[in-house]
């Protein structure tokens, strides 16, 4: 027995001396790295791959046997709910940080709008001067075909003072109460890829189309923000219009000073910079720890630079708007102001049959912006720094 009862201490204690030689190699080695959750749009980008393979086949799949076939299946699961509801799946999907605010159930009422929907458009084009300045103003989710009028008040100066005395009467804020109304536009933007895109691996050709629509998304939203043409029935103001340009100077320093003093009554709460590709360069190559953000844009006229208060820009976008189609049968005319394929005999140039060479995206949502009052944005042309 006394033999027996040695052995069964020795393996006690040898497992006891493994259980603790694991702990500490646990403790030594790295933790392992928790996988970072993937954006919102990249089940939109999977999306519109999966469309532009089933077009490359001739359509002979049903979309949901593409998806299945490119991506697994917690990732096909993803792309499915964007297809069918892309403002339920990209506002469920939004990253919010872990405060007590946005925490469900946890003072997260209290915040409207913590998860809302700000456009499958803007979203995939995160770098447009659109979409950063839209995180940065008032975003309003409309119903389709919805409208919103916004109430504005003229500041007056000075402010009336909210200290009330006893029986005393409360003092009235002056001034002229003014409304303007905020509607969405259908904004189309069309891709053409070509098929040996489709014939790439999934990672390479989701990087490509991800790329080309970040580009062409930008671009075409971007060129209408940040042209002068008024408002009409089929699209928002551009930021410029009834903007008269100020006179440059030699000095960045003196210029941006201005810009900022043009926006004067009230002061901007949120001021920032907008500028062709070379001056936005000039002024990080000039002033490294300036703190006003400047967002460049290679849409804009060399030498111009656009100042505007961020907190004044209201963008709407309509709840389940986007949509997604692909096709190889399409006729394009290639040009930004397209012209019908014939009109009265007269056939548009140049043209392209997608049925010869590509694979034909199109993207449409309702969006829209505005600034809320008059005199918030300022601008120069023609600034030799």
């Amino acid at each position: 027995m006394d033999t027996f009862a040695r052995l069964e201490n020795e393996v006690v204690n040898q497992k006891a001396l493994q259980i603790g030689i694991e702990r500490r190699l646990r403790k030594l080695s790295p933790a392992s790295p928790i996988p970072a959750a993937e954006p919102p749009q990249m089940a939109i980008v999977r999306a519109i791959l999966a469309r532009v393979h089933r077009a490359a086949s001739g359509n002979r799949e049903r979309l949901d046997q593409v998806i299945e076939r490119l991506f697994p299946v917690d990732v096909g699961r993803d792309i499915h709910r964007s297809l069918e509801s892309p403002g339920e799946f990209l506002r469920t999907r939004a990253a919010v940080d872990p405060a007590m605010t946005t925490v469900p159930g946890w003072a997260a009422e209290l915040v409207p709008g913590a998860t809302l929907y700000s456009g499958a458009l803007p979203l995939l084009a995160g770098r447009s001067v659109f979409s950063r300045i839209a995180a940065r103003g008032l975003a309003i989710e409309l119903p389709p075909g919805g409208s919103i009028r916004l109430p504005n008040a003229a500041p007056t100066d000075p402010p009336p003072s909210p200290w009330v005395g006893v029986g005393q009467p409360i003092p009235v804020r002056s001034g002229l109460l003014s409304l303007t109304t905020l509607r969405s536009h259908k904004a189309a933007v069309l891709s053409t890829f070509s098929e040996e895109i489709a014939a790439h691996s999934v990672p390479t050709a989701e990087s490509i189309i991800a790329d080309i629509l970040q580009s062409d998304i930008a671009r075409s939203i971007d060129a209408t923000l940040l042209d002068a043409n008024a408002g009409s029935p089929i699209r928002p103001a551009g930021l410029l219009n009834g903007v008269a340009p100020l006179t440059a100077g030699a000095d960045a320093a003196a210029d941006i000073k201005a810009l900022v003093a043009a926006i004067s009554d009230p002061a901007p709460v949120d001021f920032v910079i907008i500028a062709a590709t070379q001056q936005a360069v000039a002024l990080s190559l000039a002033y490294p720890q300036l703190t006003i953000p400047v967002l460049a844009s290679d849409v804009l006229p060399p030498g111009t630079v656009i100042g505007l208060d961020a907190a004044d820009f209201v963008s709407s976008v309509d709840r389940d708007s986007f949509t997604i189609a692909a096709s190889t049968e399409a006729v394009l005319h290639e040009e930004s102001a397209p012209d019908p394929i014939v009109d009265a005999g007269t056939t548009a140039s140049p043209v392209r049959s997608l049925w010869q060479t590509d694979v034909g995206v199109k993207l449409r949502e309702m969006l829209g912006w505005l600034m809320r009052r008059p005199g918030r944005v300022a601008v120069m042309e023609s600034v030799s720094w």
